[in-house]
């Protein structure tokens, strides 16, 4: 088996990323108040793009369980992209 290492939002993450993404104007963010109901989790980032040359896209998987599960899209910087945490997981 192999392994790969995924990029994930904790919660806190997820909000200071999504208030930044509104504050700059930013494409794509997400509705704070939804956010703050989510649990404290980790929330995997499944996709990225480079968008416009200045920013990461990336799509991330929020819910508080599989059958809840949404994928939504968010703006990010590069330097907000490359201090997300990772863990390793088995392909």
């Amino acid at each position: 088996m192999t392994t790969t290492k995924v990029k994930y939002f904790t919660k806190a993450l997820l909000l200071r990323a999504n208030r930044t993404a509104i504050r700059t104007k930013r494409n794509r963010s997400l509705y704070q108040k939804k956010l703050t109901t989510l649990p404290d989790l980790r929330f995997p980032v499944g996709f990225t793009m480079i968008h416009n040359d200045v920013e990461m896209r990336v799509q991330i998987a929020i819910g508080a369980d599989a059958d809840n599960l949404q994928m939504v899209w968010l703006d990010i910087p590069f330097e907000t992209y490359n201090a997300l945490p990772e863990v390793e997981v088995m392909e």
